[in-house]
């Protein structure tokens, strides 16, 4: 169910009427573009497809002046099909692109639908189908715009041969990407990281990896920063290198936990320690079946199925003969054939019962492997909770700052994630949602906090910590993974605040009014931003308030505002802004804790109350700082 507020605007999208082609109104198409990346990253889909389903109109009444935006509209809900609802569908629905893409000749619709068509065949493992959509990219951007660079589909290709381990061809198709005109640096790095790969292998020599690392390692200093990829190829190097001891120790902190478990197995076997070979292989092939929770949910209905059946059939079985039996005549021809009958039941029987047996173990198995799924899902919740700062006073060698903030975990394991620090007089912070749940959406948790750590002590703006998140996060995202993303700085001597929302949901602002000694919170108005992730080489655009002392900043994630309670009603923006509104006393009055840790638990305890026993689908982020 969808909040009213959010149903009158779904209503409004669908009656606003469009201006004629001439007098196309570009706020409408602004509006309109910043409400699919708001509704993007919810789970409204209906509210989704109504406002992206306007914007295309929009965007062909306005002619060829919107013609990237309207395939990029309807590509993003190809997208949100394939990684939220049904991924086939998001796959037929690519298609559909391409095939108006062709019916209009449009070259950018081709490019868009047939990329897209590739990567989402390559994450479903349809690597076949995959690798013909990456050759049509290619053809066609050679075809169309041959000064341009067809690198992203070949390093596509390099990612479909290393998972399919064809090592000639990822070194072709990575050459190939190298030999592109006007390759960016990113794809670049990417490039030379496929060839490390290529050539780790035992077939080739050291010489060969040695050289290729040298060139990666002359790209990743031009570029400035490293690949996804880094952390991977300098354990390859120091392996092929004869350095077992220290691979080992770099494959272990892999933030990967698939590779940190199955390149440790390797090098322990390089190294003859067969006994911690055999037990990190056997700790892979425990997480690689933690991840298959559908599989093994299917397997187990599937078994009790069979059980049931089994039985009944059993029963029909008991039945039939014993029925049969009743009519038997004496006689010793007929006692000879209920004879026969007696001994090819009790044969039927015994199979039938064996049969049973191997179906109970089989269910005792699968219940086994789903309490071990549920304990690698507790293991990843406490990693998860781990890796935000939890400490508060956060700062309390000053005075000039107030900060709360607090992460409320669902049974289900997801990506949201806040991190924040102090730079000199300047605070950094973030509030961040990844799509998806489970383990994968935590791990690429861990990778975004990371990266932003990285990238924000560099004294970056939030708009370049955004764009530098963008390259790294969107290059080979077969999964589709984005992450909607708050990012923020504040001067404390000044206190203005730069920031670049995401995708992400509005912040509320507190503003304090000496005359009535009271805080009024608004929601902020924003440019928008696509989340991070989504399209590769996206510009995303800063702003700022000049003077935030003596104002309260409440930054969250969906899991508030999306809290629903048991009859399916949620939480709602309103109903926040009220709560805040409501809780503001007089700015001067003392109170038992910071003013931003009684917002925070004020609004915990409200929301608490609200959703009572209902179950919580989400994990829910609040992060309040008032500047002195």
């Amino acid at each position: 169910m969808k909040t009213i507020k959010r149903l009158l605007f779904a209503l409004t999208i669908v009656l606003m009427p469009l201006p004629m082609a001439a007098q196309t109104d570009s706020a409408t198409i602004k509006l309109l573009e910043k409400e699919m990346y708001r509704f993007f990253s919810s789970s409204e889909s209906d509210s989704f497809m109504l406002v992206t389903e306007r914007l295309k109109e929009a965007c062909q009444e306005a002619g060829a002046s919107q013609e990237h935006l309207f395939y990029k509209c309807w590509a993003n809900q190809a997208i949100y099909y394939f990684t939220r609802i049904n991924r086939n569908r998001g796959l037929n629905m690519a298609q559909q692109v391409y095939d108006y893409a062709i019916q209009h000749d449009s070259k950018f619709g081709l490019f868009t639908s047939t990329y897209a068509m590739a990567t989402m065949q390559g994450n479903l493992r349809r690597y076949d189908q995959a690798e013909k959509s990456f050759y049509e990219a290619i053809d066609y951007q050679h075809r169309y715009f041959p000064d341009e660079s067809a690198a992203a589909p070949y390093l596509g290709l390099a990612k479909i041969y290393v998972n399919t381990n064809r090592l000639d061809k990822v070194l072709d198709c990575a050459h190939k990407a190298l030999a592109e005109p006007g390759i960016i640096m990113q794809h670049k790095l990417s490039a030379w990281s496929y060839i490390c790969f290529a050539y780790a292998d035992p077939h080739y020599t050291k010489d060969d990896f040695n050289q290729a690392y040298a060139e990666r390692e002359k790209v990743k200093q031009s570029y400035g920063h490293d690949d996804m990829f880094g952390e991977t190829v300098n354990c390859y190097y120091a392996r092929k290198n004869g350095r077992l001891e220290e691979a080992l120790k770099m494959a272990k902190g892999f933030n990967a936990m698939s590779d940190r478990l199955n390149l440790t197995s390797d090098i322990y076997a390089e190294m003859g320690d067969y006994k911690n070979a055999y037990l990190w292989h056997k700790r892979y092939k425990k997480y690689v079946d933690s991840v298959n929770t559908a599989e093994v949910q299917q397997l187990s209905y599937e078994y009790a199925s069979q059980l049931d059946l089994s039985r009944a059939e059993n029963e029909a079985k008991e039945l039939r003969l014993s029925n049969q039996s009743i009519e038997i005549r004496a006689g010793i021809i007929i006692l000879v054939i209920t004879m026969a009958f007696m001994g090819f039941y009790q044969y039927r029987r015994r199979k039938r019962l064996q049969e049973l047996r191997q179906a109970y173990d089989q269910l005792e198995d699968t219940t086994t492997a789903k309490e071990r799924i549920d304990s690698e899902l507790r293991i990843a919740r406490d990693i998860q909770m781990g890796m935000v700062p939890r400490k508060f006073p956060a700062f309390p060698e000053r005075n000039d700052i107030d900060l709360y903030a607090v992460m409320k975990p669902a049974k289900e394991v997801g990506g949201d994630l806040y991190d924040f620090f102090m730079q000199g007089d300047s605070f950094y912070f973030c509030v961040g949602d990844v799509s998806g749940k489970g383990v994968p959406a935590s791990m690429t948790m861990s990778v975004v906090v990371n990266l932003f750590r990285a990238v924000a002590k560099e004294g970056c703006p939030p708009e370049v910590i955004a764009n530098r998140l963008n390259d790294t996060l969107s290059t080979d995202n077969e999964n589709c993974v984005f992450v909607t993303m708050f990012i923020g700085v504040i001067d404390l001597k000044t206190g203005r605040l730069d920031f670049c929302n995401c995708g992400h949901n509005a912040p509320i602002l507190g503003q304090h009014r000496a005359h009535t000694s009271q805080t009024v919170f608004r929601y902020i108005e924003m440019e928008p931003n696509a989340p991070i992730g989504l399209w590769p080489e996206l510009e995303f655009k800063g702003e700022h308030i000049d003077n935030i002392h003596d104002h309260s900043l409440f930054v969250y994630t969906d899991g508030v505002n999306e809290a629903a309670n048991s009859d399916q009603e949620l939480f709602g923006e309103k109903r926040m802004l009220h709560v805040l509104n409501e809780s503001s006393q007089p700015f001067g009055e003392r109170l038992p804790k910071s003013r931003s840790h009684y917002l925070i638990d004020r609004m915990m305890a409200v929301v608490e109350q609200f959703t009572g026993d209902a179950e919580q689908s989400d994990v829910l982020i609040m992060l309040c700082v008032q500047i002195k």
